[in-house]
């Protein structure tokens, strides 16, 4: 058996084993206060073993041992049921969060994020993880709905630390400084390699011409074996991402408080270098928190946070197409110095137009991006106790971000080879604004074996924003990219050209009004009722379709509690959960009932030395009747806690049914493209499992272990109007290299790749042969790949074999079929924590099993297309081969046959790229996320110096993967729509991180 599979076994074993062994031989130990915690549950404050929903949570002490910048990578594979993905490697990342596998087929699937009781989107990667309290995700529509149209994807309360009334001021500084390394690269041919691959394209036909640009370019085949064995090799990769990118990170926090108020302050700074030359990302963070006691039943508190990042660099790709793919310059860039009349450092235009490439390093000096963010927060309440069993609150927030991007592209880049060879600026800026305010009157009473807990609610939500886009070229060759950012007039267009002018617009305002309220009744401290009913009204919809009605309903049943179970002592705690509910989607653009004109520059007219911006009608064609997505979630599960508390776990099961999907669909009518419409259903089935314990509970040494377990199944159950009447699919594109390589369809999952089959490549066997004029024809019968893979040029042995599906003959469009899904059949995360007097060791695991990732690298780099001069993958080194050892050209088919024996691939086809099977790998992997070792010196070592903690740290993040894909990373995700997940193209290699830090508390 595969050792690898072997490790991820006893891993497993491991892992789910010991904590088992560990409970039966210590029994009686300090009991863990799992159970009695507080979490968040929509608006109010509940206690854990009252939560009636399905409802996952993280507290700050599980994320005091991950040294990184993003709250979002400290959490991944620590929630069930919550998938955490960054997209690439680059600083600064975006990071995909989707609950319970999401919902929506063309819209966001991104959760709802409440930030200190405010509305802030992106918040977990804006958020350092010393500065949370705790975070809580909760993931069924009896938990969800009471957010309504916000909650269909799930909700993430975040709470941020506070200060304490009556407390001394404390102050903590933690820091932490690391490099970071790549992982792994991608292997391709070396020199001798490459350029016996370059002989046999440029000779293989025999054209003349063809022969003597080799020789010039190359020298003759004599010389080939000495000059380019011994040549000094270029890896492109390593010099354009093997740098060692250090980092430095600063988090200063201080809190306290009098008898009536609290404080707390936190600082946070960050430089980090990314590994790709010239990329990387900085951010410096302020929050302040204040809570004040005006009487014993007045109560006001504010929250003010600012933060400001820079992200510098091009990255790997702009916007994931072929022609934006940076990534392909350092992958198929020849791989030696020399080699023409020009310098390998230098420019090269002749090489850059027959090839589409550029020296990857020359191409990094000429592309500039800077991406700038400022994000404000800014939120306040007042907390007023009418009486002992009424209390009104009342939230008031306002957040407000503005992006900055400027980009740069200098004279080698495709851009402004377009322009006469003169540089080019594009100048980016966005704002946009939300004001919230969300009002609450809680009404709690006990009376006798009854507890009524009623919440009444009212909230608006106002969202605005303007952008703009500036383009402008014909800057003079020598600016430099900050001269040009800083003075746009310096651009002075050639005789005849003219400016575009600047591109401004408003983004659609958006106003949502709700009411909410919520019943919660215990009886006996036994049986449970939540039920809760909220209405949303929104601007997104045209009147009679603006409100939506989103009720929920749970009960909880504390079996513990029972006679039967009162006096087993083993069993501490055992309750039975179950809830359904209804949430809602408006997650598209506003006003899109009525026809608006699209003004800029595409729509203008000259009129002087520049252009005057025109309207045009928008392609997207109004809707009336668009109305609410609705989401139905039932949900079943059990919470337990055995052994004085020593192992703790739950079960949950959950069947989500989303209707009227937001489907932005194509649509046939003239001068418009799409429109939004209501169109189909989807499924997700699930079970998600998670346990916990403390498998050694000593005086100086502990072990506890964390683990969650989630499956998930998504289907398409009806998708609509969205396809012809009789039809039940669709066909996508991820807009990388495939073409429509995803596929839509009734009874498969989101997110199915679609393409052909890879059959190997023709052999001898497949062809009949003409001596006399040495020609390779195909036997009758034998399906051809040509108009498909090779540009319809004539298959010859050795060429790229598609299957046959249908059976006709022939290799055509019908012959796709569905390659597999990007969705795991399980996936989850196991945290194992030691303490061993004052040191202190964790490891955290997390894995996924039965996902495919499209490969998309791997198909452009065994394919030839339209250029030679192309570096390709290592294995296009064991591809079949047209000429001996002596470069004579062999066509006998016995001889041919012979030097090919111990070849396996295929000729790299000439044809445009194709999905087939080929690229479709498994992405199942099991990560070592992060390994941490700490010492603590014992408590009072160093209060005479005033300091009650200190605590030094060694961290290694993303420590290695077990794993069969081929690629940079198997969790790589470059595209953003829902329906085409898991394509690894042009993406940031991820890299190893190795920490210390120090902690120290004041």
């Amino acid at each position: 058996m595969n050792k690898k599979v072997h490790s991820i076994k006893w891993l497993y074993l491991t892992v789910f084993l010991l904590p088992v062994l560990g409970f039966a031989q210590e029994k009686g130990k300090e009991k863990e206060t799992n159970i009695d915690e507080v979490v968040l549950v929509g608006y109010t404050k509940v206690s854990k073993k009252d939560v009636t929903n399905a409802v996952s949570s993280v507290k700050a002490e599980a994320l005091k041992d991950m040294p990184v910048n993003s709250a979002a990578e400290a959490i991944q594979g620590r929630l069930a049921g919550v998938q955490v993905q960054t997209s690439e490697g680059s600083p600064g990342a975006e990071v995909d969060i989707k609950v319970r596998g999401g919902t929506s087929i063309t819209g966001s699937n991104a959760p709802l994020y409440i930030v200190d009781g405010v509305q802030m989107d992106n918040a977990m990667s804006l958020l350092t993880p010393k500065e949370i309290e705790s975070i809580e995700v909760l993931k069924d529509a009896s938990s969800t709905s009471i957010y309504g149209s916000r909650g269909a994807n799930g909700v993430v309360l975040i709470t941020t630390k506070s200060g304490k009334k009556r407390a001394t001021t404390s102050i903590n500084y933690n820091g932490f400084t690391g490099v970071r390394k790549i992982m792994n690269t991608l292997d391709v041919l070396d020199p001798y390699e490459f350029v016996m691959y370059q002989y046999e394209l440029y000779n293989k036909n025999g054209v003349d011409a063809d022969v003597q640009a080799f020789a010039t370019r190359y020298g003759t085949y004599n010389e080939l074996g000495t000059k380019y064995s011994n040549v000094k090799r270029r890896d492109w990769q390593d010099e354009l991402f093997g740098q060692e990118a250090f980092n430095f990170t600063h988090n200063l926090t201080v809190n306290g408080g009098s008898e009536k108020s609290a404080f707390a302050l936190t600082l946070n700074h960050v430089d980090e270098d990314g590994i790709m030359l010239k990329s990387g990302f900085k951010r410096s963070m302020v929050n302040f928190k204040y809570d004040y006691d005006i009487s014993k039943k007045l109560k006001i508190g504010f929250n003010a946070r600012y933060s400001r990042s820079l992200i510098n660099g091009v990255g790997t790709s702009s916007s994931g197409s072929q022609s934006n793919n940076r990534l392909r310059n350092a992958v198929r860039y020849q791989p030696f110095e020399g080699g023409s009349n020009i310098p390998v450092d230098d420019f090269d235009p002749n090489y850059a137009t027959n090839t589409n490439l550029v020296n990857p390093l020359i191409l990094n000096d000429n592309e500039v991006r800077d991406n700038r963010s400022n994000d404000l927060l800014l939120n306040g309440y007042i907390n007023w106790n009418i009486s002992k069993d009424i209390t009104f609150r009342s939230v008031i927030g306002y957040v407000q971000r503005d992006i900055i991007t400027n980009q740069f592209w200098g004279t080698v880049t495709s851009q402004a080879r377009a322009n006469a060879d003169m540089p080019i600026v594009q100048l980016d800026r966005s704002q946009s604004r939300r004001i919230t305010n969300t009002n609450t009157l809680n009404y709690t009473k006990k009376f006798g074996k009854h507890k009524l807990d009623v919440l009444l609610g009212q909230e608006i939500i106002q969202t605005d924003g303007e952008t703009s886009n500036t383009y402008v070229k014909w800057f003079p060759k020598s600016i430099l990219p900050e001269e040009a950012f800083a003075n746009i007039a310096a651009a002075t267009p050639p005789a005849g050209l003219i400016q575009d002018a600047a591109r401004t617009g408003v983004l659609a305002p958006d106003r949502l009004a709700s009411f909410f309220g919520r019943v919660n009744y215990i009886f006996d401290n036994k049986y449970i009722l939540t039920a809760s009913v909220r209405a949303d009204g929104s601007n997104v919809f045209m009147k009679g379709n603006q409100w939506g009605y989103f009720p929920a309903a749970s009960l909880a049943w504390k079996i513990k509690e029972e006679k039967f179970l009162k006096d087993v002592n083993w069993l501490d705690e055992l309750k039975l959960r179950v809830g359904y509910g209804l949430s809602g989607n408006n997650r598209i653009t506003s006003y899109l009932w009525a026809n608006f004109y699209n003004i800029n520059a595409n729509n203008g007219y000259v009129f002087g030395t520049s252009v005057t911006p025109g309207a045009a009608i928008s392609t997207t064609q109004a809707n009336p009747n668009v109305k609410w997505e609705a989401t139905v979630s039932k949900n079943a599960g059990i919470d337990f806690e055995l052994f004085n508390s020593r192992l703790y776990g739950s079960v949950d099961g959950y069947i989500t049914d989303t209707k009227d999907l937001l489907v932005l669909a194509k649509v046939p009518f003239p001068g418009y493209s799409n429109q939004f419409q209501n169109s189909g259903k989807t499924q997700n089935r699930g079970l998600e499992f998670t346990l916990g314990g403390v498998i050694v509970n000593k005086e100086d040494f502990t072990w506890k272990t964390d683990i969650n377990l989630s499956a998930n199944r998504n289907k398409i159950l009806s998708l609509g109007s969205s396809v012809r009447q009789g039809q039940d699919s669709y066909l996508v594109q991820s807009g990388g290299i495939g073409g429509f390589d995803f596929i839509a369809k009734v009874g498969s999952s989101v997110g199915t790749y679609y393409g052909y089959v890879t059959e190997g490549r023709y052999e001898i066997s497949d062809f009949d042969y003409n001596a006399a004029t040495q020609v390779y024809t195909l036997k009758a019968g034998v399906p051809s790949s040509s108009a498909i893979a090779l540009g319809a040029k004539a298959v010859q042995p050795g060429d790229l074999k598609l299957k046959d599906l249908n059976g006709d003959g022939q290799i055509t469009d019908a012959d796709r079929e569905e390659l597999g899904s990007a969705q795991p059949k399980f996936y989850g995360g196991f945290n194992q924590t030691f303490r061993y007097k004052n040191f202190d060791m964790s490891l955290f695991f997390n894995f996924s099993v039965g996902n495919k990732v499209y490969n998309a690298n791997k198909i452009e780099n065994t394919t030839q297309y339209l250029y030679r001069d192309n570096n390709m993958a290592a294995e296009v080194a064991d591809r079949w081969r047209w000429f001996d050892n002596n470069g004579v050209k062999v066509n006998d088919p016995t001889a041919l046959a012979a030097l090919n024996a111990n070849t396996t691939m295929w000729t790299p086809p000439t044809g445009q790229y194709i999905l087939h099977s080929y690229g479709i790998e498994d992405g199942s992997f099991l990560r070592l996320n992060n390994v941490t070792l700490g010492f603590t010196l014992p408590k009072g070592s160093l209060e005479a110096v005033g300091v009650k903690n200190f605590r030094l740290y060694a961290t290694v993040n993303n420590v290695f993967v077990i794993t069969k894909y081929s690629g940079y990373d198997p969790e790589a995700s470059t595209r953003r729509n829902p329906l085409t997940p898991g394509v690894d193209y042009s993406a940031y290699p991820r890299s190893r991180f190795f920490v210390t830090g120090v902690d120290i508390t004041f």
